[in-house]
């Protein structure tokens, strides 16, 4: 759901669910957390790069991850929060380069950013 690739230095970071504009899940932040967590321990890496697959950023919260079931608010919140946390405590830059639509958590996640590039239809 991250997809990670390292490039002259550059680490870029790419929300992988297109099909549902990025929609951020439990999964896809636990593998954002350990990408980010990847990518500070790497010497290799000197900056960050995240954006999202396909026409958006990120839509934000999948109301639709939790089914019929009663959604656990805290630990999602626990999870979302270790993310912008890590995104925090970077010791690199991290530029956040808004494709498309950034909604709710989705836009919180893009203003943790050190920089934040937007395309003209975002």
């Amino acid at each position: 759901m991250v997809l990670k690739e390292l490039k002259d230095g550059v680490g870029l970071l790419t929300l992988n669910r297109p099909e549902k504009l990025n929609a951020l899940t439990g999964a896809l932040l636990d593998e954002l957390y350990g990408a980010l967590k990847e990518a500070q321990e790497d010497p290799g890496v000197r900056a960050l790069l995240l954006t999202g697959a396909g026409r958006a950023f990120s839509a934000g919260q999948d109301l639709g991850e939790f089914g019929e079931q009663k959604p656990d608010y805290e630990a999602h919140l626990r999870r979302y929060n270790r993310v912008v946390e890590a995104m925090a405590a970077l010791e690199k830059p991290l530029v956040v380069a808004v494709n498309g639509a950034a909604a709710g958590a989705g836009m919180s996640l893009a203003l943790w950013g050190d920089l934040r590039l937007a395309a003209q239809e975002a």
